[in-house]
């Protein structure tokens, strides 16, 4: 089951964790209407949830991309030279070759990960 937050590209932060909830409860509970399971485009799968590091996520037609991200784990990381430890986690995308170009893909997955990794980067994005 995959609830579509409509409009999230217009919601604030605040807004769209309001309206995640509200959509979490409802399906908790059965009680999502047929319009909240259509219209998507995009997907955020966390099957890290399920301790899965990796997948290879399938669109869900007519959606243009589906972004997956797995669990969150101790690994050893070089730093500056340097090895250490470090939490990783596999950002998977998946994408719609007919929409998007795989430069314009891979540097949406770059973006992505430059904000996992240096959350302040999105405060220049707001």
């Amino acid at each position: 089951m995959v609830p579509v937050v409509h409009d999230a590209d217009r919601m604030t932060t605040a807004e769209l964790s309001a309206e995640l909830a509200r959509l979490t409860d409802l399906a908790r509970t059965g009680s999502l209407p047929p319009a909240a399971l259509t219209g998507g485009t995009f997907t955020l799968n966390n099957y890290g949830v399920f301790d899965v590091d990796g997948s290879t996520p399938i669109i869900n037609h007519p959606e243009a991309a589906l972004l997956g991200v797995g669990r969150i784990i101790d690994k050893p990381w070089a730093v500056n030279g340097e090895l250490a430890v470090r939490k990783v986690t596999q950002l998977s995308l998946t994408f719609d070759h007919r929409v998007c170009d795989g430069g314009v893909a891979g540097g949406f997955l770059r973006f992505v990960a430059d904000c996992v990794e240096r959350p302040i980067v999105l405060l220049g994005e707001v």
